[in-house]
């Protein structure tokens, strides 16, 4: 102790004193903590220190004060000091004998209830686990988080670390059941007690959806006590003991609701609706969802990315009878799913939906839920769903067990995601260590090798697959049996290629006829579609547009009756670069547009060919004959029965001699001239 002791002046009091200062090392002894701990607590300053390099290593070092340690610790340092500078009595006092702990009592295994064997044995397997993990990697450095990780998701109910699992494995060592349990015995009793005060906040704390550690909470509570009630300090037991409490005490459901959330509370604790399929028939009602393959793949760009599944499970059989597989789920997705789906099963009677906007789509499923309630007076185009005479129905949301078409992506996972070398999981826990080897030496799969594996192994194995329902007379049957058997008891509903694509063509809002035709919106682009012949006599009716975006030439107009009127095509020579240099390209265009107008014209001449030449008079003489018709019929002037006459305050001018007998003559046409040449300047 010696050794590393300084004393230091301290000024700026009444005279001067001394204070000992002692390194963290020396401190940590004293306090019976780790150094580690110590030089943590001075570097985020709680407690007092000097800091200064370290002249061996340049790293920090802290020389802490010893009147900033605890009464025992600084009573001991005295006593250390007085060892060391010979000032001790010449006899000391005997120590009174050292209380021997009371060791813990092994319980037999058959002393437990059947619930704590379970646990007991859940417990032993999980250390076994870790030990096997351990073995495999080598490191434990690598091995502990990667296994903690995974035990939190695989037991969620439980609280795992790596310090649990130490304590754990200390117990199952040594047969201790208890220890394996974490129930404590008798010979701590006393030292674990936790006053209510210092309980309630350590719960208000650790309960908390940020899922705070029971170390934050413990020493977030040591924190609150310091300030508000200092007197309780030293009657709070260790982090062990609260930890103890909070398994003890507090009910799962309450750790769940308060750390999880509503959700995760209500998905492992609440009571769910059981399904009966008895009644069920094949096509009955299909379940549609969307599914990200967790497998990273390469398209034909060389770009990585991960595909989706977007797939029609039918509820009675557990068939995954329409699927397609596409770079990013959308509405178009989902139609091809469907049209997939009818060409091998037929037509369903009701589709499951969740609330994605890929099957609330206006012209697929229609809003549902989402439908305003000043829209339902506008005439809505009939969605896809509709025109195929089958209902919509939403699951509720966040609902897992009403869509079990989940329980078939996670058997996709299993079965078929996981044997491919660009299996990436679906988490970091779940993801493969080869996998940036895999990467990195260009070794993942293909696009088209997926799909083409994907959809043998659907069609190939996993419909083939043993039932898997509640319907006791189709055990040891095949799901595609099981739809089979079903299908032929009450039909199947059809339709034909032909219909198939009319009823799934896409279809746009109500819009009205404009001077380019009628237009639809597709990736960002506007598409315009016309006749030459027709689009000018119909600008300004209102329509809708049906179109197959696999085959974008033609488009079909409805009506608001929803009667088909025409049919127009992609009006294509409206599209011209704005620096087009081709005069071919522009005189086509322009040669289009001229013929509309002679299509106007040639409508408007047809008016006027409908009359004889005799009978086609100009209307200036027309109207000057109802001018002159009118004038004569109509036009007088009635005399008054009283005239008053008005004079001029002058008398008239008396002409000169022989001005009566002169003529005027004015040359209008020689001022008018003048007045121009005055004009221009």
């Amino acid at each position: 102790m010696q050794a590393g002791r300084c004393t230091l002046k301290m000024a700026g009091r009444e005279g001067c004193e001394t204070m000992d200062y002692i390194t963290a090392k020396e401190a940590a002894e004293l306090q019976g903590c780790t150094v580690q701990y110590l030089r943590k607590l001075c570097k985020v300053g709680r407690i007092e220190c000097i800091e200064k390099p370290n002249e061996a290593n340049g790293h920090a070092m802290y020389l802490i004060p010893v009147s900033a340690l605890s009464e025992q610790a600084q009573h001991k340092y005295g006593k250390q000091l007085r060892e060391s500078m010979q000032l001790l009595p010449e006899k000391a006092e005997p120590k009174p004998p050292a209380k021997r702990k009371k060791q813990r009592e092994k319980k037999p295994l058959e002393a437990y209830s059947a619930q704590e064997r379970d646990k007991i044995a859940l417990w032993c397997q999980i250390i076994k686990d870790w030990m096997d993990t351990r073995a495999s990697y080598g490191k434990r450095s690598e091995a502990d988080p990667l296994f903690v990780a995974k035990c939190k998701l695989e037991h969620p109910e439980l609280e795992i670390s790596l310090d649990i699992l130490y304590r754990k494995y200390a117990a199952y060592k040594q047969n201790d059941y208890d220890g394996i349990l974490g129930i404590r015995g008798g010979w701590n009793k006393g030292k674990s007690r936790i006053p209510p005060e210092i309980w309630n906040v350590y719960l208000y704390y650790w309960l908390d959806d940020n899922q705070p550690t029971a170390s934050q909470s413990y020493l977030n509570t040591l924190e609150w006590c310091r300030d508000y009630m200092p007197e309780l300090l030293d009657s709070i037991p260790s982090e062990r003991a609260f930890r103890y409490r909070v398994a003890r005490d507090v009910d799962d459901y309450v750790k769940c609701l308060t750390r999880d959330g509503q959700k995760a509370c209500h998905d492992r604790y609440a009571p769910y609706i059981v399904r009966w399929y008895d009644d069920l028939n094949a096509n009955d009602c299909w379940i549609a969802d969307n599914h990200t393959i967790d497998v990273q793949s390469v398209d034909d760009k060389d770009k990585q990315h991960r595909l989706y599944l977007t797939g029609f499970l039918d509820a009675k059989s557990g068939v995954l009878v329409g699927y397609n597989i596409t770079d990013t789920p959308s509405s178009q997705s989902t139609i091809l799913a469907l049209r997939n789906g009818i060409r091998k099963h037929g037509i369903p009677k009701v589709i499951y939906v969740d609330n994605g906007r890929e099957f609330l789509t206006r012209d697929v499923g229609g809003l549902g839920h989402r439908t305003r309630k000043n829209s339902l007076a506008e005439f809505q185009p009939p969605p896809i769903f509709a025109r195929l005479g089958i209902e919509m129905r939403n699951a509720i949301v966040r609902n897992a067990r009403a869509k079990p078409i989940e329980r078939t992506f996670r058997t996709l996972k299993e079965q078929f995601s996981r044997v491919f070398s660009g299996f990436n999981g679906g988490s970091v826990a779940e993801r493969k260590e080869s996998l940036k080897t895999v990467i990195k030496n260009g070794l993942l799969p293909r696009d088209y090798v997926l799909r083409e594996s994907l959809e043998a192994w659907i069609d190939g194995i996993f419909n083939c697959e043993e039932y898997g329902g509640s319907e006791t007379k189709y055990k040891g049957m095949s799901r595609i049996e099981v739809w089979n058997q079903s299908i032929a008891e009450v039909g199947m509903r059809t339709a034909t290629d032909a219909d198939l694509n009319l009823m799934l063509a896409r279809s746009t809002q109500m819009q009205k006829i404009k001077r380019n035709g009628v237009r639809i919106k597709l990736h960002g682009e506007d598409l315009w579609y016309m006749d030459p012949t027709e689009t000018f006599k119909m600008i300004g009716q209102s329509v809708y547009v049906r179109y197959d975006p696999a085959d974008l030439r033609y488009v079909r107009l409805y009506d608001e009756q929803d009667r088909c009127i025409c049919t127009w095509g992609l009006a294509d020579y409206l599209y011209r670069d704005y620096l087009e240099e081709n005069p071919d390209a522009v005189g086509d265009a322009m040669r289009i547009l001229r013929s509309v107008n002679g299509y106007m014209r040639d409508g408007a001449a047809a008016h006027l060919k409908k009359l004889d030449p005799a009978q086609r008079i100009a209307a200036l003489d027309m109207t000057v004959r109802r001018a002159h018709r009118n004038k004569l019929e109509h036009y007088r002037i009635a005399q008054p029965s009283s005239i008053i006459p008005v004079r001029a305050n002058e008398e008239q001018a008396e002409l000169a001699v022989g001005a009566e007998d002169m003529a005027a003559v004015i040359d209008i046409k020689r001022m008018a001239d003048n007045a121009e040449k005055e004009r221009k300047g």
